[in-house]
């Protein structure tokens, strides 16, 4: 923990995430049902959703980037690693067990 000079505790964070996060607002299926990206990486992903998921479960991601007038879907797998309620929803934090672009064959 860390005092200020007012007296307030504040404890500090530190990041322990491997990769950079970007706040990106994609759409993406889940298993057939439907969320939304809070942020990305290359090691992982935060989504919104209406279901909650289990610890540890391993889910099938399709991002849906749009660009050049159509949609450019993008299969990955994904393990969750943090289910927290959210309104009416879900934020959901997944690990990715694909790499998010692949190296071309």
């Amino acid at each position: 923990m860390q005092t200020t000079t007012g007296g307030e505790k504040k404890a500090r964070v530190l990041e322990q995430r491997a990769a950079q996060r970007f706040g990106v607002a994609v759409r993406l299926t889940i298993d057939g049902d439907e969320g939304a990206t809070h942020d990305l990486s290359a090691t992982g992903l935060y989504f919104q959703s209406e279901r909650s998921y289990e610890l540890g479960a391993s889910l099938e991601l399709v991002l849906e980037f749009p660009g050049a007038g159509r949609i450019h879907p993008l299969t990955c797998e994904a393990q969750v690693v943090r289910v927290t309620p959210a309104g009416d929803g879900f934020n959901i934090a997944v690990r990715l067990l694909t790499p998010l672009f692949p190296d071309p064959a």
